[in-house]
């Protein structure tokens, strides 16, 4: 199928169903009794039946009005009613407009006060936006992207890349009071034949209520976050934006969620797979890996304090290639004692955290407090072996117990929460981490370099997936790990304008089982640095088409070692909506990116060393775009440079990390570069992109 019919039918689909959902309905009381509205343009004829008038379908015939609306005003007593629209004289429809569905036929449920009033319960949500079923919604969205670029590696030309269509249809039936769910599913193009199309459930829930118990199984969907002052699920903070989003658990995962209540207690537990895993690799490549996520938080208030207690475990299932050069005194030695014929090994590391927190109101509107108190550990073993079950004639999977590396402490964390004005907010955040060092025998593992690794040439040997660009890194012990964090932030908001502060500083000490071999010859057993950052966000409404905003971020290492120069970058992103005139606008987004005393490589001493090369780097990044929107749920876009909203996986709307993603993508596939190499050529990039979506 080409792009272009695969544009034509995602765009007559969408027009299909904008077409057939009424945007209106409603009930209101109004002069001789109660007024039903419902607005269907290409009805021939509407009527009400309900309890009211014994479901006689011819009784109260609606009048058409010269925007599409049916209405009809009925003189109804107090009481309960039940109801439905019958559409050219046949189709039976819940009113879209009212949330309340009753009984085994969806009829839709009024209640009518001693005055007269019909009473709604405005906070639910109507169930259904569609003639089609009464317990269904329908929604989605079609986005179609088409860009150029010029310079891009190996190529100075200006190239045509190929179209994007992606179409997202969301089905969310409500099959009784407590059974209700949602179904999102995806048809793009694809990467690689111009005839490719694709088509997957993108995400969805199942929600079910029994008793006290809530049971909701999801896939790709944002749904858990746990409250806990560490908040060790949740809280997924983007890189490359400036300002924190506090993403909830789900993307890029399926599992299930239980929340239940007894005895004043409330209880949420989950159980998630994390199948696209955030991994340093080929952005594409997520085989041989998982993580899973088993967690659960219990609360009850006790006076003026709110009690918790949580326990969270991440366990990491990595299939490791075992075939060639790859060397591991652990796995060496199982081999040598077990003769062993497996040739890949699953490597399990663990992360647990199990937590008591308090959560008070000191002051009332002025003062909240919180904390939280967890023992941590960190377990690291090859668990499994390709080869070591026998099953007929043949070897499979089996368990193996090869420890590599432990080791445990504790967190702590105290949050306090201020609103001394009320435009004023403060909040000042203290954690404390204190984890001891594994033995001398032990070794880390990981797909990433850790923290405490730094700058400091720690041996470690790299292991690949066969046939996969996917590593992990085999390192010497981790030394034991002190780290004091402080974080203040502060919102303000006062007249047109708006102001947020974020102050950050975090102090590490790191001490080794054993010296290392620094880079300079000399023996390394204590690490100790400093991390600060400064963040601020000022915004202004100017006027009521016209928003403008300066993010800033300054972020600075200090190695409290001669050796070493002491880092730091400072970044500023100027932004503007301007609308220009009726259904135009203006959208800008300036980013400044500077780098002092950056590790940009080694060169020779003269002298049969090497030194290690620092410097310094300044690049300009910028994107301009006409916007276009004749209504609500339309935008068309043309833009120069690179979208700093990334729509890759992501709602409709996208996320502020489109240029994050640009510079992964840029490393991946350039990965002799570094990244002050990816910062120039996103600088540099030249692109021209059209994008418009429809969603409804």
């Amino acid at each position: 199928m080409k792009h272009n019919r695969i544009a034509g039918v995602a765009l007559m689909a969408v027009v299909a169903l904008l077409a057939t959902a009424p945007a209106q309905a409603g009930v209101s009381k109004v002069d001789g009794g109660i007024e039903f509205t419902f607005e269907d343009p290409s009805a021939g004829s509407v009527s009400l039946a309900g309890d009211f008038n014994n479901w006689n379908m011819n009784a109260e015939p609606l009048t058409q009005d010269g925007d599409g609306v049916w209405r009809v005003v009925v003189d109804i007593e107090p009481g309960e009613y039940e109801y439905k629209f019958v559409v050219n004289g046949s189709e039976w429809i819940a009113d879209p407009e009212n949330p309340r569905v009753l009984g085994d036929y969806g009829n839709s449920g009024l209640t009518i006060n001693d005055d007269g009033e019909p009473v709604s319960d405005e906070a639910a949500d109507a169930i259904s936006n569609t003639p089609a079923n009464s317990r269904v919604q329908l929604n989605g969205w079609y986005r179609a992207t088409c860009e150029t670029q010029s310079d891009v590696p190996s190529d100075p030309r200006w190239r045509l890349n190929r179209p994007a269509h992606e179409f997202y249809i969301g089905v969310n039936p409500t099959v009784t009071s407590v059974a209700s769910g949602s179904a999102v599913v995806r048809l793009s193009t694809g990467a690689g034949d111009i005839k490719e199309i694709s088509a997957d459930i993108y995400s969805g829930h199942a929600t079910l209520e029994g008793g006290p118990f809530t049971v909701t199984g999801f896939y790709n969907e944002e749904l858990v976050q746990y409250d806990n002052p560490l908040e060790t699920v949740g809280h997924i903070d983007l890189d490359y934006t400036i300002a924190e989003e506090h993403i909830p658990f789900g993307r890029g995962a399926q599992g299930v969620i239980v929340d239940t209540e007894f005895w004043d207690f409330t209880l949420n537990a989950t159980y998630a797979n994390i199948y696209d895993y955030y991994i340093m690799n080929d952005p594409s490549a997520y085989d041989n890996t998982e993580t899973d996520l088993l967690a659960a938080r219990l609360k009850r208030s006790v006076g003026p304090v709110t009690l918790g207690a949580t326990y969270t475990s991440w366990r990491d299932g990595w299939w490791i290639d075992w075939t060639g050069s790859n060397s591991s005194p652990h796995i060496d030695e199982f081999k040598e004692e077990t003769g062993s014929l497996s040739d890949w090994f699953e490597l399990s590391n663990t992360e647990t955290w199990i937590g008591l927190d308090a959560d008070m109101l000191l002051l009332s509107g002025l003062l909240h407090a919180k904390a939280e108190y967890s023992r941590y550990s960190f377990d690291s073993l090859w668990d499994m072996g390709n080869k070591e079950k026998v099953e007929g004639e043949d070897l499979s999977n089996g368990a193996i117990d090869v420890p590599v590396g432990e080791m445990d402490g504790w967190v702590a964390r105290a949050v306090l929460n201020s609103s001394p004005l009320p435009a004023l907010d403060l909040r000042l955040e203290i954690t404390k981490t204190a984890i001891g060092s594994m033995s001398a025998d032990d070794l880390y593992v990981a797909y990433g370099m850790p923290s405490w690794y730094a700058a400091w040439e720690a041996v470690y040997t790299e292991v690949k997936y066969d046939g996969s660009p996917l590593f992990v890194n085999v390192f010497s012990p981790a030394p034991s790990q002190d780290i004091l964090s402080f974080e203040s932030d502060a919102g303000l908001a006062f007249g047109i304008f708006d102001l947020l502060l974020e102050l950050d500083r975090d102090g590490y000490e790191w001490n080794y089982v054993e010296p290392l071999a620094g880079d300079f010859g000399e023996t390394v057993d204590m690490i100790e640095e400093t991390r600060s950052r400064f963040a601020a966000t000022a915004g202004a409404d100017v006027h009521d088409r016209v928003r403008l905003e300066i993010e800033v971020e300054k972020l600075h290492m200090d190695y409290l070692d001669e050796n070493y120069e002491n880092p730091g970058s400072f970044e500023t992103i100027v932004r503007g909506d301007v609308g220009l005139w009726q259904d135009w606008g203006l959208e800008v987004d300036f980013r400044m990116m500077s780098y002092t005393d950056a590790m940009v490589g080694v060169e020779d001493d003269g002298e049969g060393g090497m030194n290690t090369v620092y410097d310094d780097e300044a690049f300009f990044a910028p994107y301009v775009a006409v916007v276009y929107s004749p209504r609500e749920n339309v935008e068309v876009r043309l833009g120069y440079g690179v979208n700093p909203t990334s729509y890759a996986d992501t709602p409709v709307e996208g996320r502020g990390n489109g240029r994050e993603r640009w510079l992964s993508e840029y490393l991946w596939e350039n990965s002799c570069h570094d990244v002050l190499d990816a910062e120039e050529a996103l600088a540099d990039a030249r692109t021209i992109g059209v994008m418009a979506v429809i969603t409804f």
